[in-house]
């Protein structure tokens, strides 16, 4: 894997801080800054994945879908129900909700397990 190398600039402060730090585990700065950076985006995909699984749950729970019109993508999207990525060109759903203007892209299994449980 070819590394490539991020260049920024921060303030004496953050610096004197980042260096402190690193003196204290035994680690050069740019190794302190790296697995800053590489915990950082772990756990906010975690963060952002929870956020999106309870927006969506929450969604659903408080409005009712009145109705779908299927539509051909054109451009790339995700399910609104499992998130899965549905690309251009592909038919999709959108769900019309009962008592709000949005709209919520649903897949066709999806849509299915929708239509059974109503």
């Amino acid at each position: 894997m070819q590394k490539k190398v991020v260049h920024t600039r921060i303030s004496d402060e953050t610096y004197d801080k980042l260096s402190k730090d690193a003196k204290k585990r035994r680690v050069t700065i740019s190794n302190l800054v790296r697995n800053i950076v590489e915990d950082s985006l772990d756990l906010s995909s975690e963060v952002f994945n929870l956020v999106d699984e309870k927006l969506r749950k929450k969604l659903h729970r408080e409005d009712a879908i009145l109705g779908y019109q299927s539509i051909t993508l054109n451009k790339d999207t995700v399910c609104d129900f499992c998130g899965k990525d549905v690309s251009k060109g592909s038919s999709i759903n959108l769900a019309f909700l009962e008592n709000s203007a949005k709209k919520l892209t649903v897949c066709d299994n999806c849509k299915k397990k929708q239509e059974a449980e109503a």
